[in-house]
């Protein structure tokens, strides 16, 4: 496409923009607003496999020792070197009684002077490790003689974290779906208060694409004037809902708005364009008579 024709392209749909002003800010605010249902659908989703996954990365597994096992420097550098895990801690069995007496508020539990608690290590996962495979291989070490790690639990979690996924991703194609169906109807309204001047251009001997590009082009304004207001809110809305959740609890956090800014900021842009260019290809198609 020459320079020179883009150039009348993009003039033409400005025109078209301030001419329909009202029909254009309509539909600008349509998408804004289908773009903020579906960020907002995006982020509970998002942040719901996020509290999945930290929930599983802070699951510890606790590797008791056979009263065999005397080497625990040569068994702790042996579990460290495990793929997955992050942090391997020896607990004495001294330091177990200490605990439970501790947990249990009875500081006479030994007094008797025997401890039947085995030495031990608390085994941390690294963040998105498998924890059963980790489980499996540390039960494997010689000199362990009992691994515990809530497997039901694990399983469970492991679960939920795959529905979260499938479903969000399912529900989001269908959200999708909807926004297309939305703005599509919406650009549809300006293009029918125009549909004279492409009956006219068609007369003239206008070919189809060049009566397509400036209502696409249009399309792709309106999509990026609507993703740009999305955003702004999006963004807004989502760091003051983060600000005020951490004030009320320390242990629910969202993401950070650091974290999903380049997310927000390409994703809606892109989906504002791409449905502001299909939203007027479809509109426009009806009236070419094709």
């Amino acid at each position: 496409m020459k320079l020179r024709t883009f150039r009348y392209f993009f003039r033409e749909a400005w025109r078209g923009l301030v001419r329909n002003r009202l029909m254009s800010l309509t539909a600008m605010g349509t998408i804004a607003i289908a773009l903020v249902l579906l960020g907002v659908f995006s982020l509970i989703t998002t942040n719901l496999q996020y509290f999945g996954n930290l929930a599983l990365g802070r699951i510890e597994i606790r590797a008791f020792l056979s009263e065999s096992a005397r080497n625990h420097e040569l068994l702790k550098a042996e579990i460290q070197a495990i793929p997955g895990v992050q942090r391997v801690e020896f607990v004495s069995k001294e330091e177990g009684a200490r605990w439970l007496e501790k947990a249990l508020g009875n500081k006479g539990l030994f007094l008797d002077g025997e401890n039947p608690l085995p030495n031990s290590f608390n085994i941390h996962p690294a963040r998105g490790a498998d924890v059963e495979k980790i489980a499996g291989q540390v039960r494997r070490v010689a000199g362990v003689d009992e691994v515990v790690y809530g497997r039901d639990f694990v399983r469970l979690l492991h679960l939920a974290v795959r529905l979260i996924w499938v479903l969000g991703f399912g529900l989001l194609f269908l959200v999708m779906l909807a926004v297309l169906y939305i703005v599509v109807n919406t650009i549809q309204m300006t293009v029918y208060a125009r549909r004279k001047e492409i009956e006219i251009m068609k007369l003239v001997g206008a070919t189809d694409w060049f009566i397509r590009w400036p209502f696409m082009l249009e399309g792709i304004i309106l999509g990026i004037g609507g993703a740009l207001i999305a955003v702004v809110i999006v963004l807004e809305a989502y760091a003051f809902l983060s600000n005020r959740l951490g004030q009320v609890s320390t242990v629910l956090s969202l993401l950070t708005r650091a974290e999903i800014t380049p997310y927000v900021i390409g994703g809606f842009f892109g989906v504002g364009v791409l449905f502001g260019a299909l939203g007027s290809l479809l509109s426009v198609k009806r009236y070419l008579g094709i």
